[in-house]
């Protein structure tokens, strides 16, 4: 029987790839750097809100989500981007959901999304699952990843083009967008037709100065679209729940109608989002200098390795290293099921997302690694260390 040809070519997840050999010895510590599953706890008032109810019943929650959710993340979004009401919001299921209904909505098979490389690996299903193609954009590591200039841009557009998506800060870049390349990138889509969707999970983990959100962009209601999540923000990765915002009506109803199709979100879990939404603000203070202790510890630790290039994270949590070896691909597997470092008493080794799982063409970052800030800074310093080790042992 044949497969779909949507499911014979989804790309295959650069970072849980590994998973399957870690599974396989359970005997080793690895210091898992390869996805961004934070172990910061989660807030207690989130915890508590989600396991309160009223209700004896589970039921259906509306399809945009629940009115207070919906108020509840425009109002906090309305903090920095006035004049949002609970219509320009969405409650959709963790931000993958966002990014797949913007798509769909947005792009017909066939259709163009043109994206800064390297990009967030899932933007790839995403797209063949709304019958889109990502077309990347590509950017480097020796310049912090800038976004190339409007001429460059314009080499990407075709008839097909739709969409120009960003992660601000990035993932797997740490990169941030200012305020002035926001608007020359939105003033640039907006004079090729094309709609401005910013991915925005990581808006509040900053470590120089605060992304501008693309809400702000004055004149461009009608063509910006974000995407948001409680994920990182909130150490709630299992909570699944995201939000889509646009000022564009038109936009949202028909994102209404997606929703319909698949019913609502899990109420429960979006009290708990309400909870979080409501923090003080002492709470981003908090959470920011968390993530800059573990980035400076990977920093910090990385500049001892010989032969290794970064990027020093300007938000999020995230490095793209490039190491002194031809292939990544084989050296995170070679971490998974050969590399065993005893230096502390116990069997341990690392897991690393490669490289080229960021990038369209897989022959592109092949001497690359993203490597994700996530555990406690000893945890974190540690890790490296014995990247250093294995990278000595792999190229002796």
């Amino acid at each position: 029987m044949r497969l779909s040809h949507r499911a014979q070519v989804i790309q295959e997840s650069a970072i849980r790839k590994l998973d399957a050999f870690v599974a396989r010895a359970p005997e080793v510590h690895f210091y898992k750097l390869n996805i961004g599953q934070p172990d910061v706890p989660t807030p207690e008032p989130v915890l508590r809100a989600l396991g309160a109810t009223d209700s004896p019943v589970l039921a259906y929650g509306p399809a945009s989500g629940l009115p207070a959710c919906r108020e509840a993340a425009a109002a906090f979004h309305a903090r920095t981007s006035p004049g949002l009401g609970a219509e320009h919001c969405v409650v959709t299921q963790g931000g993958s959901e966002a990014l797949l209904f913007a798509f769909c909505a947005l792009c017909d098979p066939g259709d163009e999304i043109l994206v800064p490389e390297p990009y967030y690996t899932n933007y790839n299903g995403f797209a063949t699952v709304a019958a889109a193609k990502v077309v990347p954009v590509r950017t480097r590591l020796d310049d912090g990843f800038r976004i190339p200039s409007n001429a460059e841009l314009d080499k990407y557009v075709t008839d097909k083009t739709r969409i120009f998506l960003f992660a601000n800060p990035g993932n797997p870049t740490g990169a941030v967008y200012g305020e002035a390349d926001l608007r020359r990138v939105a003033e640039w889509a907006k004079s090729r037709g094309l709609w401005v969707v910013a991915d925005e999970v990581y808006r509040h983990i900053w470590f120089t100065h605060a992304p501008m959100s693309a809400l702000e962009l004055q004149g461009h209601e009608d063509h910006v679209i974000v995407v948001d999540s409680t994920s990182k923000t909130f150490s709630a990765c299992g909570l699944r729940i995201g939000f889509l915002l646009s000022r564009n009506l038109r936009f949202m109803e028909r994102i209404e109608r997606l929703g319909q199709a698949r019913l609502g979100a899990q109420p429960r879990a979006q009290n708990a989002a309400i909870a979080a939404l409501h923090l003080p603000d002492a709470f981003y203070d908090e959470l920011r200098a968390t993530y800059r202790a573990r980035v400076d510890a990977m920093m910090d630790a990385l500049a001892q390795i010989p032969g290794v290039a970064y990027h020093r994270p300007e938000g999020a949590f995230y490095t793209m290293a490039r190491l002194p070896v031809k292939d990544t691909e084989d050296f995170a597997r070679f971490l998974v099921t050969e590399f065993r470092d005893t230096s502390s008493g116990r069997p341990e080794s690392l897991v690393v997302a490669p490289g080229p799982g960021f990038y369209a063409d897989p022959s592109e970052g092949r001497d690359e690694i993203r490597l994700a800030a996530v555990k406690h800074p000893d945890e974190v310093r540690r890790g490296i260390e014995v990247l250093g080790r294995a990278l000595a042992n792999y190229r002796g």
